[in-house]
């Protein structure tokens, strides 16, 4: 897999990249330690399989920065770092597109499993995010200690992540590639042979782009594609 850690503290770069190696131990990573140098690094043709993103490096406009850098590069998923835990902040990082929010307060088993989640097609929210389902205090009132010490983490990607209504005006190339080898039939073993990557990466971008399409399978996925194709256009 290919990561891209973004932070201006190499302390702390080096320590994700420690975890993401636990992940995947032949991982490559990009680094930022700017919004100038993550603008740069976060480009589609880079085919990140993941970003994890500090919120506060020099340049950066919190959420509007994430939102740039989303549009630019809608396919791209991405988990914000952060030492800021204000629910609006929150809430703002999640409706520009983020698919996760971790608090750097929170143990590395912690990142881990949010990694791992967003990874695996799910998204990571902080239990302090519940006002983005709910946001009715008597809900947290009602919760045990226990509940809210959870993490949140079936909300649907669609309602965290507008731009993703928009992915298929935006495919990758190497979403591209891999759509059409769905299109015609190709497992991902067969898809990983003919890319040259590792299935697990394969498995990794279907899951991302199955989440962005709003389907949970192949066949749903082909559906969508075949619509998108009778309508003249072309992947």
């Amino acid at each position: 897999m290919k990561f891209l850690v973004a932070d201006d503290h190499e302390l702390i770069r080096q320590a994700v990249k420690s975890l993401l190696r636990g992940i995947d131990p032949d991982a490559q990573f990009d680094e930022a330690d700017t919004w100038e140098t993550l603008a740069a690094a976060a480009r589609p043709e880079a085919n990140h399989d993941l970003a994890i993103v500090d919120l506060h490096m020099s340049g950066m406009e919190s959420a509007a920065s994430l939102s740039a850098l989303l549009k630019a590069n809608p396919a791209l998923p991405l988990v914000v770092l952060s030492a800021e835990e204000s629910v609006d902040e929150m809430r703002a990082v999640l409706a520009a597109g983020a698919l996760g929010f971790v608090p750097k307060r929170e143990p590395a088993n912690v990142m881990v499993k949010a990694i791992e989640l967003v990874l695996s097609g799910g998204a990571y929210v902080p239990i302090e995010a519940l006002s983005l389902i709910d946001p009715s205090p008597s809900r947290l009132a009602r919760q045990s200690a226990a509940e809210r010490a959870r993490p949140v983490t079936n909300m649907q990607a669609t309602a965290l992540a507008p731009h993703h209504l928009h992915l298929m005006e935006n495919l990758s190339p190497r979403q591209r590639e891999i759509m059409r080898l769905v299109h015609r039939g190709c497992t991902n073993k067969m898809i990983a042979r003919e890319l040259q990557v590792a299935e697990g990466t394969v498995k990794v971008h279907l899951s991302v782009i199955f989440r962005a399409l709003g389907v949970h399978n192949r066949s749903s996925a082909i559906a969508l594609i075949n619509g998108w194709l009778q309508s003249g256009r072309t992947l």
